[in-house]
C-alpha cells in the first residue's frame, strides 16, 4: 500500500505543515552558520606574584589569569628557584599547574630563565607546534611559540626589556626585532617594553607592528578599568603588538581590574587582546531551531 509520504506533494505539503506550526510557536528553522576563530591572548608582568599587599600569592595571581579566560597567557617577572616568592619551585611551572587544576584543562609552556633574574614564560591552551627562545644583551630575553588555530598558525613572543638603562632598552628591543622577525607571519609580540608611547623605543616596535591598544582605541574596541590604558602606575608599559597582516584583525583590548578586596594582583596592570583568524577554518555552528523575535 501506498504512503501518504511517498508522494512529493505530500512531502512538500507536510513540511510546509510543519513550519506553519513552528512559526506559530515562535520557532523557525535555522540555517548553520560560519564564524572565524578568535584568539584571546593575555600580557600581564606579575611581579612573580607579589600583590599590592606584598604577599607572595600565585594561586591570586592563577585566579586573576583565569577570570580573563585567555586563549595565551605572556608572563613577565617569572623566577625560578629565585626570590622570595619562589625559592623553592619554578614560578612558571607552578602557575601552569595552577591553571590546569583551575581550568580543568591542559595548559602548555615555554620559559626563558635568564640566572637568577626574572624570566618570561608563554603559556597556552593550545599544544605548542614548536617553541624556542634566544637571549638579548644585559640579561634579557625573549620567549616564543608556534601554535596552530583552526589551521592558522601564530607565532607569539614574550619579552621584558630594561628599565634603568635607555641605551640598554633600545638595543634589546632592536635585538628582539630582528629575532622575532625571523618568524612567520603572523607574528603577535607581548611584552613589558618599559617606555611609553611617542618615545623611539616605543616607534622601534610601532612602526613594524601595530599596537593593538591604539587601534581598538580607532576603532571603538579598547576599554579600561582606568579609561587611560596604562599598565603600570600612569604609564602605558606593557603591550600587545601584532603584525600588520590581513591574516589576523583585532577585535578588541581591555585593560582589567584585578584588585580583590582593594588588593592589585601585581604591580602592573593586565592587557587582554582578542583577534579574528582571517586565515582560519571558520567555525560551523550546527543547524537547529531558533527563536523569531
Amino acid at each position: 500500500m501506498a504512503s501518504f509520504l511517498d508522494s512529493p506533494t505530500s512531502r512538500r505539503f507536510l513540511y510546509r505543515l510543519i513550519v506553519g506550526v513552528l512559526a506559530g510557536c515562535g520557532l523557525a528553522a535555522a540555517g548553520s552558520a560560519q564564524a572565524l576563530p578568535t584568539l584571546r591572548v593575555m600580557q600581564w608582568n606579575i611581579f612573580n606574584g607579589r600583590g599590592s599587599d606584598d604577599v607572595c600569592n600565585p594561586d591570586r595571581t592563577a585566579n586573576i589569569i583565569v577570570a580573563q579566560n585567555p586563549d595565551v597567557v605572556s608572563l613577565n617577572e617569572v623566577k625560578a628557584f629565585a626570590g622570595e616568592c619562589s625559592w623553592t619551585f619554578d614560578m612558571s611551572q607552578h602557575l601552569q599547574s595552577l591553571l590546569q587544576s583551575k581550568t580543568g584543562r591542559t595548559w602548555y609552556r615555554k620559559y626563558i630563565q635568564i640566572g637568577s633574574k626574572a624570566g618570561n614564560a608563554l603559556l597556552s591552551r593550545y599544544p605548542l607546534s614548536s617553541s624556542s627562545s634566544t637571549l638579548l644583551s644585559n640579561d634579557r630575553g625573549v620567549a616564543q611559540v608556534t601554535i596552530s588555530v583552526n589551521g592558522a598558525n601564530v607565532n607569539l613572543f614574550s619579552t621584558h626589556v630594561d628599565y634603568d638603562n635607555a641605551a640598554w632598552r633600545t638595543a634589546q628591543i632592536k635585538e628582539a626585532i630582528q629575532w622575532i622577525g625571523s618568524f612567520a607571519a603572523p607574528r603577535i609580540v607581548m611584552g613589558d617594553f618599559n617606555t611609553v608611547p611617542g618615545t623611539t623605543d616605543y616607534s622601534l616596535m610601532a612602526t613594524p607592528y601595530q599596537d593593538s591598544w591604539v587601534a581598538a582605541k580607532s576603532a571603538g574596541t579598547a576599554t579600561a578599568y582606568n579609561t587611560s590604558g596604562a599598565t603600570h602606575g600612569g604609564s602605558r608599559f606593557d603591550y600587545v603588538f601584532y603584525s600588520r597582516v590581513v591574516a589576523v584583525s583585532l577585535q578588541s583590548v581591555n585593560v582589567p581590574d584585578t584588585r580583590v578586596n582593594g588588593v592589585f594582583a601585581s604591580d602592573h596592570d593586565p592587557v587582554v587582546a582578542v583577534f579574528a583568524l582571517n586565515g582560519a577554518t571558520p567555525l560551523r555552528t550546527p543547524t537547529g531551531l531558533r527563536m523569531i523575535r
